[in-house]
């Protein structure tokens, strides 16, 4: 039997998404991601304990604001639903209404202002929170030289998933050699990459702590800003509570601490960077959608008790 994540990644799924977003206004569209998540939540496949178990990680047993941990990760789905919902719509929108569907906070325009004005290289570390796809399209209108970096190697649902991230200009590219050298010379020059923070992508990654419990996050992120003297700036696009459209939020720029010892250089400030993201992620935990399990051992324990 399929995974859901196989399924909901799979180009019949994307095709089936994207005509639905085409056909259902905005209401309707936000209806049917709440009754979705509510079929999952109810069903419980394996991708919702693997999001039980991070989100347990993230927040105590009583959940946040009195909601359980169960009513916490259906609003993970319904976040990750509708977003996608918004993403696919996009693509019919010219730019100046995606520009109004993902507001872009007054600080992070001083801020992306402030980068091109230095023409300083930066590092864009998003978590997966909200709509960082939206995020990453409208972050594109400010930062116009931007290569998003995105999992290698991926299967044709994500192929798809990254043609739809290129629509406004951005350039994507999966993880790979040829990738970074293009990103290593874009930093140098003033231009801007981004990548994502929070997911463990390979076994080759050293567990570092994040939220409480070692897990192999990258740290390609910080290599990258150290390599080429680039700031890192951690950035979320979040789902209003309105729920009618996203705000875009920066947090500070990061200058690499520097110690004289290449290891203890990157260990310094991925505490830093993760510091940042947990910070995120705390405040808006029924946006957070990682559902791959960050903690492996502690979702096998789980499925042992």
């Amino acid at each position: 039997m399929k995974d859901i994540r196989d399924i909901a990644a799979s180009p019949r799924t994307l095709h089936l998404g994207i005509t639905l977003s085409r056909l259902m206004p905005p209401p309707m569209g936000d209806r049917m991601a709440w009754l979705a998540a509510g079929l999952i939540a109810r069903l419980k496949p394996r991708v919702f304990e693997i999001v039980l178990t991070n989100l347990g990680q993230v927040l105590d047993s009583s959940g946040v604001e009195g909601k359980s941990l169960e009513q916490v990760a259906r609003q993970v789905f319904y976040t990750a639903i509708r977003s996608s919902y918004d993403l696919y719509r996009s693509l019919q929108l010219p730019h100046e209404k995606l520009l109004k569907l993902v507001e872009f906070s007054e600080q992070a325009r001083d801020i992306t202002r402030s980068l091109l004005e230095q023409k300083i290289g930066s590092v864009i570390v998003f978590p997966h929170l909200g709509s960082f796809d939206l995020g990453g399209l409208a972050t594109a209108a400010f930062l116009p030289d931007l290569q998003v970096l995105t999992l290698p190697d991926p299967p044709p649902g994500f192929e798809m998933v990254n043609e739809i991230r290129k629509t406004h200009g951005t350039e994507v590219t999966p993880l790979s050699p040829t990738a970074l050298r293009q990103a290593i010379k874009r930093l140098r020059r003033g231009g801007t990459v981004s990548i994502a923070g929070d997911r463990p992508v390979s076994d080759l990654d050293e567990p570092v702590p994040f939220f409480g419990r070692p897990a192999r996050v990258p740290s390609g992120h910080v290599r990258l800003a150290l390599k080429t003297n680039a700031v890192i700036v951690p950035a979320y696009c979040i789902l209003c509570p309105d729920r009618k459209h996203y705000q875009m939020r920066f947090e500070e720029p990061m200058e690499m601490i520097r110690t004289g010892d290449r290891e203890q250089d990157v260990q310094v400030n991925m505490r830093r960077v993760l510091d940042a993201l947990e910070g995120i992620i705390r405040r808006w935990p029924g946006q957070w959608q990682m559902f791959v399990p960050v903690w492996p051992k502690l979702l096998e324990a789980g499925n042992e008790t």
